[in-house]
């Protein structure tokens, strides 16, 4: 069983997290166990700001991961919202795009400044799967989202979403026992310790610990008296308040529990220890070329349904075979083609109607203008304008496949367009349209994401998975 340790490491309130931090990681280096530590920008800005260069060193032993650059809120007061679910649901998406690459560039930045190390993995935060986050950091070179979408949140099988690799797995919450007062230092070791032999035992492929290092200093959330009070004017920074805090022998204690289940894990020969950078190392993809061939090979495949697909071990997405086969259509004499990165639609596709014919030269025509669109959005679109008018995406790609099979046919066959893709799980549009971008505020019942949420399922047009020959 592989075993991922992941800390997200936010508190830039409190200086006493740090030294919880430190000796986190120190124990991760001293039983030779790696760990993904997931850093808000302000909390590296916080540990440099303290002079706290003995922390920094620490968790550079391990991979620098990203959390956002200030957990979920952003301070730029230029804009009317500050709570970033609530600016992407109000803003288009081009706007919460561009916006959010600025704001999460220079916590990347400062990240790597500080650290030495640049992060290449996102540990997901409130602003939690929502599409236009995963966009903005493909934008500053993120590439690996940690944890998953609410489709993808326990399915060891690494994807494809949104231009990001998406490693998720099970989940063991590291702080579910620790701040128990009917529980002894003993009882709740021994119960990390059965939880993880229940998963070597039931057969969990991969299994991931979740923490947070401010847990282990206190009972109450760092940001509960200082955010709390209201998203939409939250108190000025002057204003906010160190929680109260655990006796100092009490963080000691917890920090021992934590040392030794990283000592009994070590000691597992059964487990594979690995980080998110793992996984962008082996499964980010290095082909970034189909000769003709392969892309015609692609199209045979195509029927009335539109899916991911793959040739020759390589898995393309729904937006990608769209780019593709526009571009083979469009350019004849061309014989080696780009997988190009491409994000789903925007905007809600057109509903094509009834299935109508179209002259070869036409969508030919209607491939060329599509390819310049693509080359200058890198976006699926909402439709395509074709000489017997608009058309779906959907109903495009199916057309551009017929053509690529049959190109010698004087007419294709514009089909009614199928709708979304066809997803990896039964459920898995039901489950991104019951789960709000950012469910801890949710349950506050303060806002509603409808645009968002429907836009976590236009952009399905990206999933593939990222080892195919596991989904046949």
């Amino acid at each position: 069983m592989q075993i991922v340790f992941s800390f997200d490491t936010e508190d830039y309130v409190d200086p006493v997290s740090n030294d919880a931090l430190k000796a986190l990681a120190q124990s991760h280096t001293r039983h030779d166990m790696p760990a993904s530590f997931g850093l808000v920008g302000e909390k590296a800005r916080f540990l440099q700001a303290r002079g706290r260069r003995d922390v920094i060193e620490a968790i550079a032993e391990h991979e620098i991961a990203y959390h956002s650059d200030h957990h979920f809120m952003l301070p730029d007061t230029h804009y009317e919202d500050t709570f970033t679910p609530e600016y992407m649901e109000k803003a288009g998406w081009d706007l919460a795009v561009a916006r959010l690459s600025a704001e999460e560039s220079r916590g990347v930045r400062d990240v790597e400044r500080i650290c030495g190390k640049r992060p290449r993995t996102w540990l997901r935060t409130y602003g939690d799967w929502a599409p236009q986050v995963l966009a903005a950091l493909d934008r500053v070179g993120i590439r690996v989202f940690a944890y998953g979408p609410p489709f993808h949140i326990e399915d060891p099988r690494p994807i494809w979403y949104c231009n990001q690799l998406v490693v998720a797995n099970p989940r063991m919450m590291y702080e579910q026992n620790l701040h128990r007062d009917d529980m002894s230092a003993a009882e709740k070791l021994a119960a990390h310790k059965q939880t993880l032999s229940d998963h070597l035992e039931k057969g969990t492929a991969r299994l991931g610990v979740v923490t947070h290092p401010t847990r282990f200093i206190s009972d109450v959330w760092w940001e509960e008296p200082n955010l709390w009070g209201g998203i939409h004017q939250p108190p000025p920074r002057n204003d906010w308040t160190i929680p109260p805090r655990f006796a100092p022998d009490k963080s000691k204690e917890l920090l021992w529990i934590a040392d030794r289940f990283i000592e009994f894990a070590s000691e597992i020969p059964d487990l594979e220890p690995v980080t998110f950078g793992d996984f962008e190392k082996q499964l980010c993809q290095q082909q970034s070329w189909l000769d003709r061939n392969q892309v015609a090979r692609l199209a045979e495949g195509m029927d009335s349904r539109i899916r991911w697909a793959e040739v020759d071990g390589i898995p393309v997405s729904p937006a990608e075979m769209l780019a593709l086969f526009a571009l083979a259509t469009a350019e004849p004499d061309m014989n080696i083609l780009p997988i190009r990165p491409m994000m789903g639609p925007t905007e809600e596709p057109l509903a094509s109607g009834e299935p109508k014919p179209m002259p070869h030269a036409a969508l030919t025509t209607a491939a060329r203008r599509l390819e310049n669109g693509l080359r200058d959005r890198a976006c699926v679109p909402a439709c395509v304008r074709t000489a017997v008018g608009p058309v779906g995406p959907g109903a495009c790609l199916l057309a551009l496949a017929e053509a690529l099979r049959n190109p010698e046919a004087e007419t294709i066959t514009l089909p009614a367009d199928p709708g979304l893709p066809e997803p990896l799980h039964e459920d898995d549009y039901k489950r991104l349209g019951a789960r709000p971008p950012c469910t801890y505020i949710q349950k506050r019942g303060e806002f509603e994401f409808p645009r968002t949420t429907r836009l976590g399922q236009l952009q399905y047009w990206t999933v593939k998975p990222a080892l195919p020959e596991e989904w046949v």
